[in-house]
């Protein structure tokens, strides 16, 4: 019986994320455009959303650079190469993303990552006056109050922390 127990905390230990987040993407910084770093760094960054419960900087960052992925790898000169059975685990992830942060679907990524991007500056400044206009972009349909009590408090997401290997995969980076 206790190996049992023994081998069952190594198989949930090995579950989790290896390596803490990195906004800095090892020292280069957001890149909107670059779909490759974006996607290299997607299991570090969002393999687990629940550490950002309380950060609400971090928890835009992290979604910012989700939206900035999908754009990169929806233009017609990507050479990322998504697995094709994944593609309704991604379709999940990212409606799970809009209903969280309250972004219709319809807006584009690019205009999604450029708002929440807009907002991690503030957020970590604490800058209240700055927080209410970022999070007032037309993009955010829930409103500032709303929209920052979503990013503060986070519902799960599964779909999200479930492709992020995936994702990470798709860079180059297994």
């Amino acid at each position: 019986m206790p190996r049992r127990i023994i081998l069952g905390l190594l198989l949930l230990a090995a579950c989790g994320p290896t390596q803490p987040p990195d906004f800095s993407y090892g020292g280069r910084g957001f890149q909107p455009e670059n779909a490759r770093l974006n996607l290299s760094y997607a299991e570090r960054n969002f393999g687990d959303m629940s550490r950002y419960r309380g950060k609400p900087a971090e928890a835009a960052a992290a979604l910012a650079q989700f939206e900035a992925a999908m754009d990169g790898m929806r233009r017609p000169n990507s050479d990322i190469m998504f697995p094709r059975t994944r593609y309704e685990m991604l379709l999940s992830a990212i409606r799970e993303v809009r209903g969280a942060t309250g972004i219709p679907m319809e807006v584009l990524p690019s205009v999604a990552s450029q708002a929440l991007a807009g907002a991690v500056g503030p957020l970590t400044a604490g800058d209240a006056a700055g927080i209410r206009r970022a999070l007032s972009n037309p993009a955010f349909t829930l409103g500032p109050d709303a929209t920052l009590a979503r990013l503060t408090n986070l519902p799960p997401l599964p779909a999200l922390e479930s492709v992020a290997p995936a994702l990470t995969f798709a860079a180059g980076n297994p």
